[in-house]
C-alpha cells in the first residue's frame, strides 16, 4: 500500500515537473532522475525498505502464533540436558535436582518412590503415550550402510502393548515396521512383524524382528528425545552389536490428541504372550 502511494506521488511530481518546464520551454525529455528531488527519492526509498522489513516482522509474528511455547521449552530443555549429560551410569536415571542422585531404570515407573523427589514415578516421566496401540510412527529412513537403499518413508506400526503388573517399567510391545521401496522400477511395501519394549527410564522403544529365524530385517531403536510425545529420532541397527545402518526421525502421524485417554496401565494384560511371528 505505502509503495503504490510514493510510486504514485512520485509520478504526479515527474509530471508537475514535466508541466512546468514545457511551459517554460524546457525539456519535456529530461531524465526522470534529474526531475525528482534526490532527497525525496532516498526518503522513498527508506520507506519501501521499511515496508520489506514490517512484512517480514508480521510474518515472523504469524509464525510464532503457531508454536506451542510448552513443546518449544520442553524441547529446549532436552537439549540441554543432552549436552550436559545425566551424570548416571547407561542402565539408570537422572532423579533430577542438584543432588544429581541416580536410581535403576528398572525401578522408575514400577508404581513406588525410589528418588528422594519422587521424580521417578512423575506422571510426565510414566506416560504411555508414546506407544499407545494404534499409533502409527513415520518418517525417511537415511541408509549409510549395512544396504544401499535410496531415503524411503518408514512406518513403525503399534499393534500391541502389554504391561505387566509384577514388572510396569516396562511396556512390552508388538508393532509392524514398514517400508515404502522401489524395487527394479516398481514400487513395493517390504514388512516385518516385530517385538520389543518402551523403556520409561531413557523414554526408548526397542523394536526387533518377531521371527526369531529372521536375519534380514534390522532392529529399531527410538528415543523420545524431542520433549514430546510425538516425535522420536530412531535408527535401524544390527542387533548383535548395535551398529548404526540407518537413521530416521519419525513423528505420530494424524491423531487425536495427547489430551485423550491414555492406555490403562495395564493395557492388554490380559492377552496370551503368543504372536503370529511369520512374515
Amino acid at each position: 500500500m505505502w509503495r503504490l502511494l510514493i510510486l504514485s506521488a512520485l509520478v504526479g511530481l515527474t509530471v508537475a515537473h514535466k508541466d512546468d518546464d514545457d511551459d517554460r520551454g524546457g525539456l519535456g525529455g529530461r531524465l526522470f532522475g534529474t526531475v525528482i528531488d534526490p532527497r525525496l527519492a532516498a526518503n522513498a526509498l527508506r520507506i519501501i525498505n521499511l515496508e520489506r522489513k514490517l512484512k517480514s516482522v508480521r510474518e515472523k509474528l504469524h509464525e510464532a502464533e503457531e508454536v506451542d511455547p510448552e513443546r518449544f521449552i520442553n524441547n529446549l530443555i532436552v537439549r540441554v540436558d543432552d549436552l550436559e549429560g545425566s551424570h548416571c551410569p547407561e542402565h539408570e536415571f537422572q532423579c533430577g535436582g542438584n543432588e544429581q542422585e541416580c536410581v535403576s531404570d528398572l525401578l522408575v515407573c514400577d508404581g513406588k518412590n525410589d528418588c528422594h523427589n519422587h521424580h521417578d514415578e512423575d506422571e510426565d516421566v510414566c506416560d504411555t503415550y508414546p506407544v499407545k496401540a494404534g499409533h502409527i510412527l513415520s518418517g525417511v529412513s537415511h541408509w549409510t550402510d549395512c544396504l544401499t537403499r535410496d531415503d524411503h518413508v518408514t512406518r513403525i506400526v503399534i499393534t500391541q502393548t502389554k504391561r505387566r503388573k509384577f514388572f510396569q517399567s516396562r511396556i512390552w510391545i508388538r508393532a509392524n515396521v514398514e517400508s515404502d521401496l522401489e524395487i527394479d522400477g516398481k514400487k513395493v511395501v517390504s514388512e516385518f512383524h516385530a517385538k520389543g519394549y518402551y523403556n520409561f527410564a531413557h523414554r526408548r522403544l526397542t523394536l526387533i524382528a518377531a521371527d526369531h529365524d529372521d536375519h534380514q530385517h534390522y532392529a529399531v531403536v527410538c528415543d523420545f528425545n524431542y520433549g514430546d510425545s510425538e516425535r522420536a529420532t530412531c535408527n535401524r541397527v544390527e542387533e548383535a552389536s548395535n551398529h548404526h545402518c540407518a537413521h530416521l526421525d519419525v513423528h505420530l502421524e494424524d491423531h487425536d490428541h495427547h489430551d485423550d485417554d491414555h492406555d490403562d496401565d495395564h493395557h492388554n494384560d490380559h492377552h496370551d504372550d503368543h504372536h503370529d511371528d511369520h512374515h
